[in-house]
């Protein structure tokens, strides 16, 4: 099914980013199978291990993830004694996320996986690291721009004129 054909598949970057997020997970799932941690689960404890403490609102937003959504990653996180909570002194109303040492030993060891997947992605593309790097930071700040503006993103598009045949 790869393909070495430079033409788009005319699909919308929506679409796009769907299938790119079900592949990744698939590839992290079978790199990291034998450690006991999703990839989904490994990317919110990587995180809390490279940013903590942090708050679970930062956490969030760091990820683009809903709030609600993050929770149940905690939950999971923490029954499994993965990170801890503990009060944040400068907002008693707020927590801090930490890691636990059994935590952070798993997602150690999860980081040769993570290497070894990135650098078969890597070795598959035709132009450099550097480049898919700039267009997903770019993406990243686009999404994350039209999401800023609640109001524009619910709107429907413009309207475009119609093609015309070559």
């Amino acid at each position: 099914m790869p393909t070495t054909d430079p033409r788009s598949r005319g699909r919308n970057v929506l679409f796009r980013l769907f299938i790119l997020g079900q592949l990744t997970d698939d590839l992290l799932s079978q790199s990291m199978a034998r450690l006991n941690l999703s990839s989904n689960d490994f990317a919110v404890a990587s995180a809390i291990k490279a940013f903590q403490p942090i708050t679970p609102t930062r956490l969030a937003s760091l990820l683009g993830m809903r709030p609600t959504t993050l929770s149940s990653y905690l939950r999971r996180l923490e029954a499994r004694r993965q990170i801890r909570r503990r009060p944040n002194p400068e907002d008693g109303r707020s927590q801090l996320l930490e890691m636990t040492k059994i935590g952070d030993k798993n997602v150690v060891a999860a980081y040769p996986a993570l290497r070894g997947s990135i650098a078969m992605v890597h070795e598959q593309l035709d132009y450099s690291s550097q480049e898919l790097d700039l267009a997903l930071d770019r993406l990243e700040d686009a999404l994350r721009r039209v999401l800023s503006r609640p109001d524009e993103a619910a709107r429907p598009p413009a309207r475009r004129a119609p093609r015309r045949a070559r």
